[in-house]
């Protein structure tokens, strides 16, 4: 249909249809399609006109997005350790890097668990911060049976290729203000005047999701309910047949938490007898693509300026391992994974 209508570019239907798919399923009034998640983050950094000494506190561990998209958009990125039980941002932690400078926190639901939003909402009460929450890996993520998405200002979802809904690349941003999802409705399609086409008011950005993307987009909505019970049904698979080996250690759920497991990951408990990265080729050389879990960005030469020096971050993402957990895989195929991480680590 699509396709047939000759809009496939960022003109037509499927993307109003992917955008009332959302709303519908989130309880907001306002989502904005958009090219990637990363875009989604960009946008919503830069509507908030951040200076270089506006500081956004973002997790130390995750995919390396929402730290370069602060550094893009003009602020400065302060790196919070994520906590040892479900790898998301670490309370204690952010408790000690909020500043007068603080103008926003970019909590990320890490893996598909999400962070303690009540311990997070406690910290930055009367202190006009801005929450954006990085629900890339969380679709379908609840906390205390709530929708994540539903709790910051704005929240960010991606669907690139590996993602529980794809449209290949793309993203959506959902708004709590109907202010800031106008301005970067606007930012979005290189700040041009909404009445006045080719009339541009702000230095913006083509940042559009394609109408074949939402087509695509809004097929896979259809079939949300289904990806994600298959999700949770292979980490239940994963957990029946490690859960007896005691040289690893399994995802956590916290009690108020609805895990999503958009990728299970193991941590090796002897990390000195096991090279992680040996055992991860060793897989790979089995046809079993298992990766690393997400470095941390105060290891990074590039990003080392914005850790605290004196802080000994978590090096536990270094004992990590993600395991494949796509929506075809069998229990058969889990069954043997199982066994080979079993017979390579000691």
């Amino acid at each position: 249909k699509c396709i047939q209508s000759t809009y496939i570019s960022s003109l037509g239907n499927f993307i109003n249809l992917f955008e009332k798919q959302f709303k519908k399923y989130f309880k907001v009034e306002s989502a904005l399609s958009v090219s990637s998640c990363t875009a989604g983050l960009q946008l919503v950094l830069q509507s908030l006109d951040l200076k270089k000494d506006d500081e956004v506190i973002v997790p130390n561990v995750t995919f390396i997005s929402p730290v370069s998209s602060i550094i893009h958009a003009g602020g400065k990125p302060v790196l919070c350790d994520i906590n040892s039980r479900n790898l998301t941002l670490d309370c204690i932690d952010l408790k000690k890097k909020i500043t007068k400078k603080t103008r926003a926190i970019i909590c990320v639901h890490t893996y598909g668990h999400p962070c303690n939003m009540s311990e997070i909402f406690r910290l930055i009460k009367n202190k006009n911060i801005f929450l954006i929450e990085d629900c890339a890996e969380a679709i379908g993520t609840k906390y205390k049976n709530k929708n994540i998405g539903t709790f910051g200002d704005t929240a960010v979802f991606s669907f690139y290729g590996n993602k529980t809904i794809t449209t290949g690349e793309g993203g959506m941003i959902l708004f709590k203000n109907k202010k800031d999802y106008e301005k970067c409705k606007i930012l979005r399609n290189h700040g041009m005047n909404i009445k006045k086409r080719y009339w541009h008011d702000q230095i913006g950005f083509n940042f559009r999701m394609t109408n074949l993307q939402a087509a695509v987009g809004v097929a896979q909505f259809e079939r949300i309910g289904i990806f994600i019970k298959k999700k949770i049904e292979i980490a239940k698979e994963y957990q029946k047949n490690l859960k007896k080996f005691k040289k690893i250690v399994l995802p956590f759920q916290d009690k108020w938490a609805k895990h999503s497991y958009w990728l299970f990951n193991i941590l090796i408990k002897d990390i000195k007898k096991n090279n992680r990265d040996k055992i991860i080729k060793q897989l790979n050389d089995k046809g079993i693509e298992a990766r690393p879990m997400f470095y941390p960005a105060s290891d990074m030469k590039i990003y080392k300026k914005y850790a605290n020096k004196k802080q000994n971050y978590s090096k536990l993402s270094y004992n990590g391992i993600s395991l494949p957990s796509f929506v075809g895989l069998k229990n058969s195929q889990i069954k043997i994974i199982s066994n080979q991480i079993k017979k390579l680590i000691k």
